[in-house]
């Protein structure tokens, strides 16, 4: 499938599934392409890119997956979850199937309530013998789907954003789902494998408020410029650049834009093996 090779806009997500805080600690980064150049035109909190009052998660994330669906195309967007779990997860059904069902009826995994219940169902497998990790975590470093630490983004990203993004027409996620002429191609990124890419950027040791941790998301936003992101225009540069080396949930979410902006269209058009299309993919 060939597409467009310049979007209208490029969305940048860095999740959190915080319950009373997710509107606040996911960012939200919008760009628009200006030749080679991606442009960071709006970065900021959920709840704020939303006109929200409310942080919690029961109103931020189905607010934020009916604005992505709702977008002007083609657009691309890159989300900061796993789009999948291991496939022997997904029993018999296909990725789409999958992802459409209630968590109480995903695959293998019948019976999963919570986060905590996806920890323990993928734990029990690897009991077995079975992978707790995806094919593409192994190639890009990137952490268990299930793990203790992304299990609630991991969770309510795909019960709560991918189900209602797939839900609408036009909306593409390679390699596990293609529609013809997509208005939104969604994909899933992964900054710290972006960062591992860039010349003279931190891979780790940004995510924290010490000093040396704001000089490496420094390094990661000159980096970005480097590779082609320019932070806004004119008078608001500084403030975009200011926001993207406070906190690295913005940076984070400018770097999933640029994995999204780099990636498309060669996403919709290369060939993908049969796992890939059961598992997903990182896009980085």
């Amino acid at each position: 499938m060939t597409t467009d090779p310049t979007p209208t806009a490029v969305y940048g997500v860095d999740l959190s599934a915080a319950a009373k805080s997710a509107g606040a600690s996911t960012w939200v980064a919008r760009c628009v392409p200006d030749g080679d150049t991606l442009v960071v035109e709006t970065l900021a909190s959920a709840s704020e890119f939303l006109g929200l009052d409310s942080t919690a998660r029961a109103d931020v994330l189905p607010a934020l997956a009916d604005h992505l669906a709702t977008v002007e195309g083609p657009a691309v967007a890159g989300l900061d979850f796993p789009f999948s779990l291991p496939a022997w997860t997904l029993g018999g059904d296909d990725w789409r199937a999958f992802v459409e069902a209630t968590p109480e009826e995903w695959g293998a995994l019948a019976g999963v309530d919570d986060p905590r219940d996806l920890y323990e169902a993928v734990r029990a497998g690897a009991d077995e013998g079975r992978p707790i990790r995806r094919a593409t975590d192994d190639e890009h470093g990137g952490q268990d789907p299930a793990g203790f630490r992304i299990k609630t983004q991991t969770y309510y990203g795909i019960s709560v954003l991918l189900s209602r993004l797939i839900a609408r027409d036009g909306v593409c996620v390679p390699p596990v789902l293609s529609v013809p002429d997509p208005r939104l191609t969604v994909l899933e990124t992964y900054p710290a494998s972006v960062f591992d890419r860039l010349d003279d950027a931190a891979r780790t040791g940004y995510k924290k408020a010490q000093r040396r941790h704001v000089e490496a998301r420094r390094r990661n936003v000159e980096a970005l410029r480097a590779a082609g992101v320019r932070f806004g225009r004119d008078d608001a540069a500084r403030t975009l650049v200011d926001c993207a080396v406070a906190t690295d949930d913005a940076l984070d979410a400018v770097a999933a834009a640029y994995a999204a902006h780099r990636n498309y269209p060669d996403a919709l058009d290369r060939e993908y093996d049969a796992e890939e299309r059961r598992e997903a993919r990182i896009f980085a």
